[in-house]
């Protein structure tokens, strides 16, 4: 079965057919059959992400990910749920620190610092445990916004 997380003019990870929900549907309807998830995405919800990622990793068949175009921020968790990631030799994978848009006193702004630290950490565990690099490096990444594509190294 293939499922496809292509970001429409309305829908980003998290929103209609890139929601956690839509995705657990999908696969009780692949019933343990192997899963193709083709990911064409800016990003969106980082714990829609996680949580889709979650689903991803539970599921009983095997699951491959397709980095047809992008996978950029929240959509780079979800192409770390796959057993192999197969990325397109044009396409870019991009991660960078998690982001909120708020508003408020000092207090309520040092919250959303401390949340946003939070959320990078558990972030970071997933990039880790797919890559086998340690912390300081996933973090170095993380926080210099990088960008990522598959042509070999020197």
């Amino acid at each position: 079965m293939k499922i496809y997380l292509y970001d429409t003019e309305t829908d980003c990870i998290g929103s209609g057919s890139l929601s956690s929900a839509y995705i657990q549907t999908q696969l009780h309807a692949a019933a343990g059959a192997d899963v193709e998830v083709h990911i064409s995405s800016v990003g969106g919800s980082a714990f829609d992400a996680i949580a889709i990622y979650d689903l991803l990793k539970k599921y009983p068949g095997n699951v491959t990910t397709y980095i047809d175009a992008l996978a950029a921020s929240a959509a780079s968790i979800v192409a770390m749920a796959g057993k192999q990631i197969v990325m397109s030799k044009y396409a870019l994978l991009m991660i960078h620190k998690p982001m909120v848009g708020s508003g408020g006193n000092a207090d309520e702004l040092l919250k959303d610092v401390q949340m946003l630290n939070v959320v990078q950490s558990r972030l970071a565990q997933i990039y880790m445990d797919k890559s086998g690099l340690d912390g300081v490096t996933v973090n170095s990444l993380i926080n210099s916004v990088t960008w990522i594509d598959c042509r070999p190294g020197p």
